[in-house]
């Protein structure tokens, strides 16, 4: 029966988790895995380098709300070819530039999917097929969790502590379109835990072995279960406590070593880049991750702690507090010590990134192994307040399955956003953002899909489409009507030419560039999704009639002063303006463009104000590089300023040879 329920579980995640596939983005690091997963794939099944024998990839419109592909994808008789089967990318390639980033087993597999569910039977789209792996390993891990925990603790435990995993709002969120790394380490890390365990508890050889298939799935995803070690040493140390030389232990301590071996050849097997130098490339890799997880800081990094913390549904967290104190209390008598390896594999992660000269970014999902940990401690907590209530169980069940039910609901009410849930202890997204909390709001590429079927379904006809910042990769081109421009060269900034920008809102990014910061302050959104009232992505439309009024109106400042200084020009404007823009014009004779330079402003040629973009700069991309062909442009976000200073920094520069200057000012701001 409880296998039974297991599998109901886990097939309930998965058919909820696919139909929903479509609501969510890609992940932004997508471009570097998927290329390689298929290359790899290709070069495993068929010994071919590249994708030239493949038929020509023909681009198309895939509706980024639909699971399956288009129609004429799926009445092709021939097999679909990926976007990310791309001609640019080859074995060879990856051969030069690989290793300095996370191995690439999970690329391979989800690959497969993708080659299977899309390429030949065409039931599910190009980029969601790929995913349909990662749904699948978080449906499979809300099972086995279920079935570890109810077996020990029974049901009721083993449904919370399923549902604490399943109701996760980052796992639930991230086993949507975080499938190359995070989500896949985190089930095949707890995977091993749980073969391993079972195999020393139950002394069955096969599981260790098991074991090993899993730690090499883990190692060959991210490094992150090297640190295992850590939590399995002390475990095998307190449960062999004075048992370690019996017969039936040896023989289950060598079966490991053989899993660890199997791990190390599943890793180095998956691994071709490393086959040209086993040595420098390991050390290659290993360098990869000590730039990315250590610091120069000497103190305690508390962060991880805080987000956990206010990132936890509070019904997860009371529960997870009481199944501390059940597992505490119940220490002695735990001989199997099931208590104290979740605690171990629930406080390793998590301690690896709080201890000094340790670094961790992004709030936590670079360690979310640590969460069906926790929820498996939930759930011996929820069955610890139902032991402790006694007379009053009704009661009890009554205020968890409440909690639980309010959970649901929150989720579907913040949906496809989980990822960016804040608990009550900090008032929420809105909450979080008020009070500064390092990446709030940031879905890491979730929250794309909902901005592109917008502007699929109301953008004019021949539209442009840009990223007011990002890299064009961080979508595939396929989910943009093929009528729509979408390219980053068609950012007009102050020009207003028209164009719509799509751009994820979070932490830090309506100031990161004179584009961004240009739109949050001066354009009114045409489209915008968030949680709790604030915004996660939006998009707006880069004309007169959504600019802000008081800065509609753009005009020359006249009678302005203006005078070739030390290696530069200082403008004065005669009182204090807004400004818009700065336009030069210069002769291009016998001097060099290229070279840098630097805009300052001030209100008294004094305490001058230096601007964040330099020169030259392409922040306008219409325009080009600034200078260029004769004239310099160059942006401000209504500075208040009566004198303008540009440094060349050169006598080459052709800005020396300044003909004609022209500022604009905001002059609804200066009435």
């Amino acid at each position: 029966m409880r296998l039974k329920i297991a599998f109901l579980l886990s097939f309930l995640f998965f058919i909820v988790g696919v139909l929903t596939l479509p609501h969510y983005g890609i992940n932004w690091d997508t471009i570097n895995h998927l290329p390689r997963g298929q290359v790899y794939l290709r070069y495993f099944l068929t010994g071919k380098k590249d994708f030239s024998e493949l038929p020509h990839y023909q681009m198309y419109w895939q509706d980024p709300r639909d699971i399956l592909p288009p129609k004429s994808i799926r009445e092709s008789k021939s097999p679909a070819r990926s976007f990310y089967q791309h001609d640019a990318f080859n074995f060879d390639w990856y051969m030069q530039i690989d290793g300095n980033g996370h191995p690439p087993v999970s690329d391979i597999l989800s690959s497969i999917f993708n080659r299977v569910l899309f390429g030949h039977l065409k039931i599910v789209n190009d980029v969601d097929s790929y995913r349909v792996y990662g749904i699948l390993l978080a449906a499979i891990l809300v099972g086995v969790v279920y079935y570890w925990i109810g077996g020990i603790y029974g049901g009721f435990s083993g449904l919370i502590a399923a549902a604490s995993l399943a109701l996760y709002p980052l796992f639930w969120a991230e086993s949507h379109f975080n499938t190359e790394k995070d989500v896949p380490e985190t089930a095949y890390f707890f995977f091993f835990v749980y073969s391993f365990y079972r195999g020393f508890t139950q002394k069955k050889w096969k599981w260790i072995l098991a074991s090993g298939i899993f730690v090499g799935l883990a190692l060959g995803t991210k490094f992150n279960v090297l640190f295992v070690v850590f939590i399995i040493v002390p475990w095998l140390l307190m449960y062999l406590k004075g048992k370690i030389f019996r017969k039936e232990n040896l023989k289950l301590l060598l079966i490991s070593l053989l899993a660890v071996l199997i791990g190390i050849v599943i890793f180095y097997g998956t691994w071709p880049f490393l086959w040209q130098d086993l040595g420098g490339g390991t050390q290659k890799v290993f360098g990869f991750y000590k730039g990315i997880g250590t610091s120069s800081s000497l103190g305690i990094n508390t962060y991880p702690l805080i987000w956990i913390a206010i990132t936890t549904p509070l019904v997860i967290l009371s529960l997870f507090l009481v199944g501390l104190i059940k597992i505490v209390v119940n220490f002695r008598i735990d001989r199997k010590l099931l208590g104290f390896i979740l605690i171990l594999v629930f406080a390793g992660p998590v301690v690896r990134v709080v201890l000094p000269g340790k670094n961790i970014y992004g709030g936590i999902r670079q360690i979310m192994e640590y969460i069906p940990f926790m929820a498996a401690v939930a759930g011996i907590g929820a069955g610890y307040v139902i032991q402790g209530l006694k007379t009053k169980k009704s009661l009890g069940y009554f205020l968890i399955l409440f909690g639980f039910l309010s959970l649901s609901t929150t989720l579907i009410r913040i949906h496809p956003n989980e990822n960016v849930f804040f608990n009550v202890l900090i008032g929420g997204l809105k909450g979080a953002k008020e009070k500064n909390i390092t990446s709030w709001g940031n879905t890491f590429g979730g929250a794309y899909r909902q901005a592109f079927a917008w502007v699929n379904e109301n953008v004019e006809e021949g539209s442009s489409l840009v990223f007011a910042h990002e890299l064009m990769p961080n979508a595939p081109l396929i989910w943009i009507r093929p009528d729509i421009s979408f390219s980053n060269t068609n950012r007009s900034g102050f020009l207003r030419y028209g164009e719509y920008a799509i751009t994820l809102t979070y932490d830090g990014t309506s100031t990161r560039s004179y584009y961004d910061a240009y739109l949050e302050n001066m354009v009114k959104p045409v489209y915008e999704s968030g949680v709790d009232g604030v915004s996660v992505v939006k998009v707006w439309k880069n004309d007169e009639n959504y600019v802000k009024d008081p800065y509609k109106k753009q005009e020359s400042v006249g009678g302005i002063v203006w005078n070739s200084v030390n290696n530069g020009i200082l403008i004065d404007l005669g009182k204090r303006y807004h400004l818009s823009y700065l336009k030069l014009q210069y002769s291009r004779g016998g001097c060099n463009e290229a070279l840098s330079g630097r805009v300052m402003t001030s209100m008294a040629t004094e305490n001058w104000r230096v601007s964040s973009e330099p020169i030259p700069s392409g922040v306008v991309s219409v325009l080009g590089d600034q200078p260029r062909k004769g004239s310099l442009y160059f942006p401000f976000l209504a500075d208040e300023a009566r004198f303008i200073k540009i440094e060349i920094g050169s006598k080459e520069s052709c800005l020396n040879h300044t003909k004609v200057v022209s500022v604009y000012h905001f002059s609804n701001l200066d009435q």
